[in-house]
């Protein structure tokens, strides 16, 4: 089990009109609600998002509810994820010794700058579901393979 951090716009929210990025509207990124499902159930994930820096869900409940396929049914997967607080930079709200993985699609250099400082760049996996519709799948293959247990 693994602690993920979960950024939104961009690995669970996507453009809602193909090619164009931002301000055309956002829709739920294909496979958004099967990879919650997921990382509630196999891993420890965490909100990590400029929706909500303040340690608290209105602003990520908003943004989901703001896309065109919205579905009730999204709302408690949503509740069950712990924001986290943060205020300049992502990366330090991390907590760099624990087994974690970083899902986002365009972490900031300062961001990436401390992951490299610590050792752990290879913990963020990019994800960004407006180039790469299935990039969700992707992640939890991979991280799958990672956190399986070695037999031998």
């Amino acid at each position: 089990m693994a602690v993920l951090y979960l950024d939104i716009d961009g690995p669970l929210l996507r453009s809602a009109v193909p090619g164009a990025v931002w301000n055309a509207g956002w829709e739920i990124a294909p496979h958004a609600e099967t990879f919650l499902r997921w990382a509630i159930d196999r891993h420890t994930p965490f909100w990590l998002t400029t929706r909500d820096r303040s340690g608290s869900h209105a602003g990520i409940v908003r943004a989901f509810r703001e896309c065109s396929n919205w579905d009730d049914a999204l709302e408690p997967l949503l509740l069950r994820i712990t924001p986290l607080r943060w205020d300049t930079s992502k990366a330090a709200a991390i907590s760099m010794q624990a087994d974690f993985y970083w899902i986002d699609d365009d972490p900031g250099p300062f961001d990436l700058m401390l992951l490299e400082r610590q050792g752990r760049r290879d913990r963020w996996i990019e994800a960004n579901t407006d180039v790469f519709p299935d990039a969700l799948l992707a992640v939890m293959a991979v991280i799958d393979v990672l956190t399986e247990p070695c037999l031998g």
